[in-house]
């Protein structure tokens, strides 16, 4: 009796985040996740589960591992702020981020908003963990002189955040690659101007 084929389950998942990333849960069929895997569809289901198994897998490790990213650029050595700047314009140059990719965890928020459980257990956890990070990196910020004491740094945290949810969007908008990193810059521009204000 003939092995079924074997497959490169790292890159056959890589491969349904980009086909769940560029039209969303619902709207991709299992045909369509079958074609872009490069996989059967009893090869699929005995894998992943079914369709909607796939999908929380999928999501689980594109957010951990856009998390993972983003950590990576707070926690460079040298200057709190700096890292924090950096990382926004490093985003905003992140290969996944186009009118044909989307983003994952965008979409996912957008699709189901809260009501779904599993879900919203994965993105917020996700976030949580950023958060954690962004905050380690604006105390560091505070104790090394680069933010006064008194500076609200959840606020800051908030506008992080919402500047990373506002360059995905543009990006799936259609924004040009020059026009995200334009954004990116003004926001982080925005660090820079709270630094020299309480200096």
């Amino acid at each position: 009796m003939a092995r079924p084929k074997e497959f490169d389950l790292e890159r056959a998942l890589h491969r349904a985040i980009s086909a769940f990333s560029q039209k969303g849960f619902a709207a991709t069929s299992t045909d369509e996740l079958m074609r872009a895997m490069e996989v059967g569809r009893q090869s699929m289901y005995d894998t992943f589960g079914d369709k909607r198994a796939l999908f929380l897998k999928a999501l689980e490790v594109y957010v951990s591992e856009s998390v993972r990213a983003m950590n990576v650029e707070l926690q460079a050595p040298g200057s709190p702020l700096a890292a924090i700047r950096s990382a926004l314009v490093h985003f905003s140059e992140r290969k996944d981020l186009s009118s044909t990719d989307g983003c994952m965890g965008i979409n996912a928020i957008c699709e189901f908003g809260m009501r779904d459980e599993d879900v919203t257990r994965i993105t917020r956890r996700a976030a949580n963990a950023q958060r954690h990070t962004l905050m380690d990196t604006l105390r560091r910020a505070q104790m090394e002189g680069d933010l006064d004491a008194q500076t609200n740094i959840e606020s800051l945290a908030d506008f992080f955040e919402a500047t990373l949810a506002g360059i995905r969007i543009a990006a799936k908008a259609g924004k040009t690659r020059p026009a995200l990193r334009r954004i990116a810059e003004v926001a982080s521009g925005t660090f820079a101007e709270v630094k020299s204000s309480v200096a």
